[in-house]
């Protein structure tokens, strides 16, 4: 288990709650105490208008099956049109086991409606469709970034989409790509804070679970928590690396892991701030970097990403909560 430790005298971090497009940033106090909770976010079942076979709890038993905590059915909205469900009352949650409720908005550019409290059929745009996630109290995410392919402009000027899937384990090719446009809406003039996710994109293929997940930092294992902290960017997206210690000050940030043995520092424009070898490592501000995020891999191919910490001349303007073993 990790525990959550606070550097300094005052640690805050400072959490986007913005869903309009002049964003506004909230302080919010440091939490203590707390657990990581693995979850997936993007999962699809055959259970549709045209299949009554109901195979979701089958779906949900390999997932708490393989260590997860949570779960999010996100079934092609266009495809349940009829039957309308959203939730799965019928998975029995046990102590360490939640469903979240959601949808994957199809019926224009995908992206997933997480936390949804109402059905969402009629949306007629990518703007449309983050707004009826919004307005059903969700967090919209754009899945898949390059299939088809959105630019940082159309990314940036769609209001209240703030997460985005950097790894999607239907298209791991596509990684690179994603990156670099989570770069791009990072580096703009106009650009905002974006959290990168990773998902499974599981199709009802029991050997596809466990391709990419996220870890979020959460007090309790409730939908309420879960999603708070998705919210606020209070998770990493890993497809294996597993983070011991995130730490950030006013003057650098530190990071070690269980399995890495390369961590590149990331700024401005996809620049690479610094590389080392490794589990450990740390890096030092200079204050004209932007922001900078950090990415782990290793030689198996495995990778983690960190939620980017804006920097400025002044030193650090925004910054995820900081996790220790």
């Amino acid at each position: 288990m990790l525990n959550f430790s606070v550097k300094g005298k005052k640690l805050l971090f400072l959490s986007l709650l913005t869903f309009f497009l002049s964003a506004t940033y909230c302080q919010v106090k440091l939490m203590t105490g707390g657990k990581w909770y693995r979850g997936n976010t993007h999962t699809h079942a055959r259970f549709s208008d045209d299949n009554d076979n109901n195979d979701v709890p089958e779906i949900a038993e390999w997932y708490k099956t393989a260590g997860y905590n949570f779960l999010c059915l996100s079934e092609h909205n266009d495809h349940l049109l009829k039957k309308q469900i959203f939730c799965h009352e019928e998975i029995t949650e046990s102590q360490n086991f939640i469903m979240i409720c959601g949808l994957e908005l199809s019926k224009t550019r995908h992206h997933t409606a997480l936390g949804i409290d109402q059905y969402i059929g009629d949306e007629i745009s990518l703007q449309d469709g983050v707004k009826k996630t919004i307005q059903s109290n969700g967090i919209p995410i754009l899945n898949h970034p390059n299939d088809p392919k959105i630019n940082a402009s159309e990314f940036i000027s769609t209001i209240g989409l703030n997460h985005l899937e950097v790894f999607n384990g239907g298209r791991p090719e596509d990684t690179h790509a994603s990156e670099q446009l989570w770069d791009s809406i990072l580096s703009m003039p106009n650009g905002r804070i974006v959290y990168a996710v990773a998902s499974d994109d599981n199709h009802y293929n029991k050997s596809n679970v466990g391709r990419g997940w996220i870890m979020v930092r959460s007090n309790h294992l409730t939908d309420k928590s879960i999603l708070e902290n998705i919210r606020r960017g209070n998770f990493y997206a890993t497809t294996g690396i597993i983070l011991n210690n995130y730490l950030v000050s006013k003057r650098n940030v530190s990071v070690s892991s269980s399995n890495s043995d390369t961590i590149l520092f990331i700024g401005e424009n996809g620049k690479i701030l610094k590389k080392a070898a490794g589990q450990n490592a740390s890096y030092k501000f200079r204050g004209n970097e932007k922001y900078v995020r950090i990415k782990l891999t290793e030689k198996s191919g495995k990778s983690a990403w960190t939620q980017p910490v804006l920097v400025s001349k002044g030193g650090i303007r925004i910054k995820n909560l900081e996790y220790n073993n």
